[in-house]
């Protein structure tokens, strides 16, 4: 025995549980067959922590096959239950190298080891795990076709194929006279998902012994009958078949929203159900049961009872269903609005701000009251309804609605200041000649920032007057660098060599944002020159990628030309910067075929820069397009020098399916020897999904 066995057997012999737990910790380092001997004695320790242990580090050891023999071989342990239990935990976390050692033992083992063979498949996703969990739904003993069938709930994790080699066997158990069986085929074929018509469940669904099974399993149909099944079961005298039936029909509503057929259907039942509707209120109060709350909510929504708007809008602050409660004041429909806002002048302020921006929002709904409501929100308290009121007054106030808002573009508060201009700006463009009014009363002391917003607003519709130019250059002097901005970006909307000529001016200004805003005006104002000369002179990053996305603008070609030579620049941010413009150049809709093959040629000679985010980068662009030229760079960066570009190699290569990528992965696989890596090779070939870790210390 080595001596690192001789050590790691002393330790668990110790009486200390702790030592023996750490002791576990140190059989990886153990070579030769004294580490799976190792292991099964830590697997039978009394103590569960120790059995716990054992079983991560099972994914550890090196020579694995005699591991999973040893775990396999406990599966028959009669004795020393523990190491059973524990045995099966380990195999789980071995994963896809125990899946084909667990199948072929399974026919000599005994009934009680065939179950936990069973365990192992299920806990494993793996095409093959299915399939012989497939197999054993014709066990000759009962407990593990029980068992088979709950596993294969979980086949959708070995991907689609799986879950429908599944979903076709757990529907021809159906037709056992197994009472448990079906009852476990029903609940897997809820987990699954399956889209199964209404004619298959409804036999079941009369069976009281199988009802809330069946109920649970048509939520995955969407067929007229199941949707009215549903909603009858919310009535149903047993409340955990109604509570099923709540959340089964939110669920069948949530999941398709806009099929207005069926959620008429839905609403119909729901509306002539008076004992459902006292349950789907009685889940909408549930703080215990959230999955029954949503659902319940999404029912309020369905049956448009006045009453229970209060009910919703406190919903709408709750982060666990504030999606659903929002989808069923959007189911209530137009009429929600009133009582949405009435209900909301009670609520927290948070719970304010989103029934006002929800009441907003809500096609159909009359809007002078709404409108009257986020009026009174300007002046409220709290910033958070402020904001939501100036927000929610963007898309829908009216011309007088724009002096109310422009008197908060100078807020102290910069969030406030920052939507109040947003709506200005939204309010300016619908309403010019309020606008224009407005611009026109804009006081002397300093009529520069709102004029900048308002021309703005203007130029995104109309042509700009000269002396409207004329006040955007004067701006562009301003103090403020808020302002200045605000000038160039309506300068870029007003076009014309004049604007573009003074936009030019504010590339050497001294704020880095002011400088950002001119660069992608420039491009929104097709003047290349001055971009060409900014990427050449630059060493400034940001700089850079925006110049270069302007460029790509004003003249693709430029741009490829003046990026092609920075994707092997020494400063990263910069190589990065130009591999950016680039791939948005390649994957323009107007981009020509020579010049989207030009830019496929630039990334790929990125892949040589000795950087490994920059190639990792460029990586992920390459991973983007169709074609052998780039699976074949996916390929070679397999062999690249940092595990890190192999790893993203190899998760690109699995996203392509093809036989090509398939076999360039299988190659590796055999050669790779960074655990992380070798873990992405599997999960993308199915030899073995996510779960094979590495310690930080072994990182290095």
């Amino acid at each position: 025995m080595s001596d690192a066995a001789s050590a790691v057997t002393w330790l668990l012999a110790q009486a200390e549980p702790e030592a023996r737990r750490v002791a576990v910790g140190q059989i990886a380092k153990v070579r030769g067959p004294e580490a799976a001997e190792l292991l099964l004695l830590a697997l039978g320790d009394d103590d569960w922590r120790v059995r716990k242990e054992a079983g991560t580090v099972a994914s550890l050891l090196e020579r694995r096959e005699e591991v999973v023999a040893a775990l396999v071989a406990a599966l028959e342990e009669t004795l020393n239950i523990g190491l059973r239990n524990a045995a099966v935990e380990a195999l789980v976390a071995i994963g896809p190298d125990a899946v084909g050692a667990t199948i072929e033992s399974m026919p000599r083992l005994d009934a009680d080891a065939r179950k936990l063979a069973v365990e192992v498949l299920a806990g494993v996703p793996d095409a093959r795990g299915t399939t012989a969990l497939v197999g054993a739904l014709a066990d000759e003993d009962p407990n593990v076709r029980v068992a088979a069938a709950e596993a294969l709930g979980n086949a959708a994790l070995a991907g689609e194929d799986s879950r429908l080699s599944a979903t076709e066997a757990l529907v021809a158990a159906l037709a056992t006279s197994d009472t448990f069986l079906k009852i476990a085929a029903l609940d897997s074929l809820a987990r699954l998902e399956a889209r199964l018509p209404w004619s298959l469940f409804e036999p079941y669904a009369r069976d009281p012994l199988l009802r809330r099974y069946a109920i649970a399993a048509a939520a995955g149909s969407r067929e007229p009958d199941a949707v009215r099944a549903l909603a009858h079961a919310t009535a149903d005298l047993s409340p955990t078949i109604a509570r099923e039936a709540v959340v089964a029909l939110g669920d069948v509503i949530a999941g398709d929203p806009d099929d207005a057929g069926l959620v008429e259907v839905a609403r119909a039942a729901m509306v002539a159900n008076d004992v459902g509707k006292a349950r789907a209120r009685k889940a909408a109060l549930d703080a215990e049961d959230g999955r029954a709350r949503g659902s319940g909510l999404i029912l309020l929504g369905l049956v448009r009872d006045v009453a229970d708007v209060p009910v919703l809008v406190e919903a709408l602050a709750e982060e666990d269903v504030e999606q659903r409660a929002d989808l069923a004041v959007r189911l209530f429909g137009p009429a929600a609005a009133g009582p949405l806002l009435a209900s909301a002048r009670f609520a927290r302020p948070h719970v304010r701000a989103a029934a006002l921006a929800l009441a907003a929002s809500l096609d159909g709904a009359e809007v002078q009251p709404v409108r009257e409501a986020l009026r009174e929100g300007l002046a409220d308290p709290s910033l958070d309804v402020v904001a939501g009121a100036l927000e929610a007054l963007g898309p829908v106030g009216d011309a007088d609605d724009l002096r109310r808002v422009a008197s908060l573009i100078a807020h102290p508060d910069e969030r406030i200041a920052a939507i109040a201009t947003n709506a200005v700006s939204e309010l300016a463009a619908r309403h010019v000649e309020a606008a224009r009014a407005l611009l026109r009363g804009v006081g002397a002391e300093d009529p520069l920032p709102l004029g900048c917003i308002l021309l703005g607003a203007i130029a995104s519709t109309r042509a700009l007057a000269e002396e409207d130019v004329d006040l955007l250059r004067r701006a562009l002097a301003h103090a403020d660098p808020r302002v200045r901005r605000a000038a160039i970006d309506a300068l870029a909307h007003a076009g014309g060599g004049a604007a573009a000529d003074a936009v030019v001016f504010a590339l050497t200004d001294e704020e880095s944002e002011v400088r950002l805003a001119a660069v992608r005006a420039l491009g929104k104002l097709g003047r290349a020159d001055p971009l060409a000369a900014l990427v050449a002179d630059s060493d400034d990053p940001a700089l850079t990628a925006t110049a270069l996305r302007a460029l790509g603008e004003a003249d693709p070609a430029r741009a490829l030309a003046a990026a092609k030579p920075l994707v092997r620049h020494d400063d990263p941010a910069v190589a990065c910067a130009a591999i950016e413009a680039i791939g948005g150049l390649g994957a323009s809709p107007r981009a020509q075929a020579h010049v989207a093959a030009a830019c496929e040629d630039a990334v790929f000679s990125a892949l040589d820069h000795p950087d490994t985010e920059v190639v990792k980068l460029a990586l992920s662009l390459v991973g983007a397009w169709p074609g052998a030229r780039a699976l074949a760079r996916l390929g070679l960066c397999l062999d690249h020098g940092s595990w890190e570009v192999r790893r993203l190699a190899a998760e690109l290569l699995g996203q392509d399916k093809s036989p090509g990528a398939q076999a360039l992965l299988r190659a590796r696989y055999e050669r790779e020897k960074d655990p992380l890596v070798r873990e992405a090779i599997a999960a993308a070939v199915s030899v073995r999904p996510p779960g094979e870790t590495t310690r930080p210390s072994e990182r290095g």
